[in-house]
């Protein structure tokens, strides 16, 4: 609506008298000014003055009304809304209170002049916000112990709850650090001007934070876990601190890397970092606490909160043990070395089934009369029904559960095959597994997801028949493309550049130390000469001959569920004859390389955490439950516990609040139960899942965990946000005020009551009645008469 629509003319029926009037007294006052006539810009002058004195007289007799429109006083509603978060919880340089406390003082004094002028006008609406919205009767219910600052969920949800009634304008206090919003702003359509009021001052507080903490678990066998952190400051110039790490359960302190100590860097943008590095004892899940502090702390390098100088971490150093079944067609070096390094790895389970001599015609064994079982065994006590036949393979057993496992040889079935975890084939040829076995092979995977090595030798890979296998499948290497010629005398083993960036296949963490340890590696004599890789795979390391030809020497891809992987040196156990180093450098490969089959194997229950899409706070529980042969099952009890580890940030050693949850099943997901739980206080959640089938049996466990730490966003910045609360008063048509303002909070209700509002009053003000243009008037006729004077006209 333009100015000139707001003017009514309560005379117009004057308008008959008034164009004559107006053309009369025109035409005398150009009569009077003829003695100026040849002065042009003197006529301009004097006409002018009159004639407007003139129109302003002949205007009053139309009686000009001015109207107003505003606001319906007590019709419409602003809602004032608080911060509630712990982020206000801090102290200014220089400053006697909190920010918390300042915002209560503006709000419950005595004498509040604004919210006094707001609450005549319209209907005010107290509300708080951290984690979400909600009504509060008075704003001395204002707490300040919230752990988030939603300021998008609040503004959602007043949109939502007043979308039908007359909401005029939205009064925000905070100081814009929202955790639940980035760059972008959120769907403000629907929402009145909102008029932030900055709680806080930029550069008024001193403190120093963990800006980040990155979890990394590496294949590593050294330092499997790794947590870079960094640090910052702000009014903290150089200041030195000290970063430590600490676990929660104190057993596990003694394999903890050292503190260290950093110096903070001058400019306040700029971020001081290091990187913790250690091989954490026992497995299961662990949480740490990583936390900093100044060196020399002092009354005057006081903090504005120390809740920002930690974070939580959770560490899964996975299950008590994975077994591996390593089949080997004949006793080698090879197996020496693995079994010995394995040993050294409490949570790697290596079980052996060797093949000491091969099966044979019965012809060739000459034993006595009545004699059927393989003279080999002639002599050694226990049942004799139990030795191998004359054209059986001998076979022994090694590390066995107990005298069962393994007992009838390879496995023929699912469920016998599927319970361990990984599985190396050791120059062992095809036809020792039946047809049957090679599919179980491949299904193990390729359904279960399990681990599947093959090592080289004389009776492997092209050589042990495997191309005309199911097996060949699953290989990284295709077997019927031998290359025209095999390698050629000593092979050299070096990394290609996938190889580099993969740490379970390098042995040392620094580039310029792995390279020396390649060049003083043995080079190996014997090798499958295979050169073409599927287009699926991944040469991890390359093989050069004396001829400077380059084979495939490690090679992996996945295989359905599960991974693959080939070695095709037949002698790397020459690796380990060198010396000491060597032989430990060795042993650190096969453990790596161990771990890398069983990471992310899935056990028959297996329990993932994911955050609720709909719930910042809320943590979904999924448990997939399979039997003894992977399939899903359906029908199984699935109870949940779950332990709050830390409560309000502090580490502490048991667990104070225990939940017992059961998961229902998913209808369109055979095997698969979840569940949903809030946290609400920050912490350490450790939950632990136990399945059991309808008969009571239990089936298996499983353990998880997460870290609940809202307090790292809500103190991740202690900056008022102005770009933030700027681009939200933009967006509506709001206006941005500080708190410490008085003369803007006062005029507030004004702004409110002239701006468009959904209920509104409209206001006649005449403006004959207006003094400024009476005096206009006469102000005209008075500089025209002086004007005259002036000329010396009549």
């Amino acid at each position: 609506m333009t100015p000139l629509a707001l003017i009514s003319f309560a005379g117009a029926s004057w308008w008959v008298f008034a164009l004559p009037l107006a053309a009369l007294l025109g035409a005398l006052a150009w009569y009077a000014l003829q003695p100026a006539q040849p002065n042009r810009a003197a006529l301009a002058v004097g006409l002018g003055l009159r004639g407007l004195g003139i129109a302003l007289l002949l205007l009053a007799l139309l009686d000009p009304q001015w109207i107003v429109s505003r606001a319906k006083r007590g019709a419409n509603i602003v809602a004032v809304i608080a911060d509630n978060s712990r982020g206000l919880d801090i102290t200014e340089i220089g400053a006697d209170t909190t920010r918390a406390a300042v915002l209560r003082e503006a709000l419950l004094a005595p004498d509040t002049p604004w919210l006094d002028d707001l609450s005549r006008e319209f209907q005010l609406r107290s509300y708080a916000f951290d984690r979400d919205l909600r009504r509060i009767a008075s704003f001395e219910q204002l707490d300040h112990r919230g752990n988030r600052s939603d300021l998008g969920t609040a503004l959602r949800q007043l949109r939502d709850r007043l979308a039908d009634q007359p909401l005029a304008g939205v009064v925000l206090l905070t100081d814009g650090n929202a955790t639940d919003l980035d760059a972008t702003l959120p769907n403000l359509d629907g929402l009145p001007p909102i008029y932030p009021v900055v709680i806080g001052a930029p550069n008024s507080v001193r403190d120093l934070r963990i800006s980040r903490a990155d979890l990394r678990q590496t294949a590593f066998d050294d330092a499997p876990v790794a947590v870079r952190t960094a640090i910052t400051g702000t009014g903290l110039d150089g200041a030195a601190t000290t970063l430590r790490i600490a676990p929660l359960d104190q057993s596990l302190a003694s394999a903890l890397p050292p503190a260290r100590s950093l110096d903070l860097p001058t400019d306040p943008t700029a971020v001081a970092d290091t990187t913790f590095e250690w091989r954490p004892s026992g497995s299961g899940v662990q949480f740490y606490t990583v936390s900093a502090q100044l060196t020399d702390a002092d009354s005057t390098n006081a903090e504005a909160t120390p809740l920002n100088n930690r974070r939580h971490l959770m560490i899964d150093r996975g299950r008590p043990a994975y077994r591996i079944l390593y089949v080997g067609g004949r006793p080698n070096w090879e197996f020496k070395f693995l079994n010995r390094a394995l040993a050294d790895d409490p949570q790697l389970d290596l079980v052996a089934l060797l093949r000491l001599a091969r099966r044979e015609p019965k012809f060739e064994f000459r034993g006595g009369a009545g004699e059927s079982n393989n003279p080999l065994f002639r002599g050694f006590d226990g049942e004799t029904d139990a030795a191998p036949r004359y054209d059986e393979p001998v076979l022994t057993r090694l590390n066995t559960r107990d005298e069962e496992e393994l007992r009838a040889g390879f496995p023929r079935t699912a469920e016998e095959l599927f319970a361990y975890d990984a599985i190396i084939l050791d120059d062992v040829e095809a036809a020792f597994f039946n047809t049957s076995q090679q599919m179980l092979l491949r299904r193990f995977a390729a359904e279960r997801g399990g681990g599947l090595l093959f090592l080289g030798g004389a009776d492997t890979l092209e050589n042990g028949g495997y191309a005309d296998s199911p097996l060949a499948a699953a290989l990284p290497i295709y077997l019927d493309r031998r290359a025209d010629r095999a390698p050629r005398g000593e092979l050299r083993w070096d990394l290609t550049r996938e190889g580099w960036v993969e740490p379970w296949v390098r042995i040392l963490p620094n580039a310029e130390d792995e390279r020396n340890r390649l060049a003083d590696m043995p080079a190996f004599l014997i090798a499958n000469g295979l050169t073409d890789t599927k287009p699926g795979a991944t040469v991890l390391a390359s093989l050069t001959d004396d001829e400077g030809r380059t084979f495939p020497g490690l090679a992996a891809q996945r295989f359905g569920a599960g991974r693959v992987a080939a070695v095709t040196v037949g002698d790397l156990w020459r690796w380990g004859l060198q010396d000491a180093g060597s032989q430990a450098d060795l042993a650190r490969f096969w453990r790596q390389l161990s771990r890398w089959l069983v990471t992310d194997v899935p056990s028959q229950v297996e329990l993932q955490l994911a955050p609720a899409e709909d719930a910042p706070e809320a943590m979904r529980l999924r448990v997939t439950v399979r039997d003894e042969a992977y399939r899903p099952l359906d029908l199984a009890r699935v109870n949940l516990t779950i332990e709050h580890v830390v409560g309000s940030g502090e580490p502490t050693q048991n667990a104070f609040t225990t939940v017992t949850l059961t998961a229902e099943p998913e209808i369109d997901a055979p095997g698969r139960y979840t569940a949903t739980f809030t946290a609400r206080d920050p912490g350490a959640y450790r939950v632990s899942a136990e399945v059991t089938d309808r008969t009571g049996k239990l089936l298996g466990r499983d353990d998880g965990g997460w870290v609940h730490d809202p307090l790292s966003a809500e103190f991740a910045s202690l900056e008022p946000n102005l770009a933030l609360l700027e681009a939200l008063a933009f967006k509506t048509g709001g206006q941005v005020l500080q708190l410490a303002d008085r003369e803007g909070l006062a005029n507030l209700s004004a702004t409110l009551t002239r701006a468009p509002a959904p209920i509104t009053e409209s206001r006649s003000l005449p403006l004959w009645h207006n003094g400024v243009i009476f005096i206009l008037m006469l102000g005209c006729w008075t500089a025209e008469w002086i004007w005259r004077r002036w000329k010396g006209l009549p």
